[in-house]
């Protein structure tokens, strides 16, 4: 036996039933746009994530954007130094404030030698 296709015309003169699959159809395509709906929903958390982890490599991106184009527009090498600077002044601080203690201990004792010098003269 061999299938054949029957359009509906020869399947009236024949006297076989005809099947009308369109709402089978339908149905599948329900299916598929409700599947497709529960794997996004399943998948939004994840891509929210995404866009959470790449949002501070995006806002540094706009920021060298924009400090690139103010740098164009002015004297480039100003510029640079005192971006320079401004990104070392917190180590810049920081050094400052270990070293003070020692340095005040420094003077300190150099005034004290001073002074025990002063008298033995």
């Amino acid at each position: 036996m061999s299938a054949t296709l029957h359009t509906n015309a020869n399947l009236h003169t024949m006297g076989l039933p005809v099947v009308d699959f369109a709402h089978i159809e339908q149905a599948a395509i329900t299916a598929a746009r409700t599947l497709k709906n529960v794997a996004l929903f399943a998948a939004a958390p994840f891509i929210g994530l995404v866009y959470a982890m790449a949002l501070p490599l995006v806002g540094l991106v706009m920021l060298a954007t924009i400090a690139a184009r103010a740098i164009a527009k002015t004297n480039a090498l100003a510029t640079l130094k005192n971006a320079g600077l401004l990104a070392a002044a917190p180590f810049i601080g920081l050094a400052y404030a270990v070293a003070l203690p020692f340095v005040g201990i420094a003077l300190i004792a150099k005034t004290g030698y001073q002074a025990y010098r002063a008298q033995a003269n």
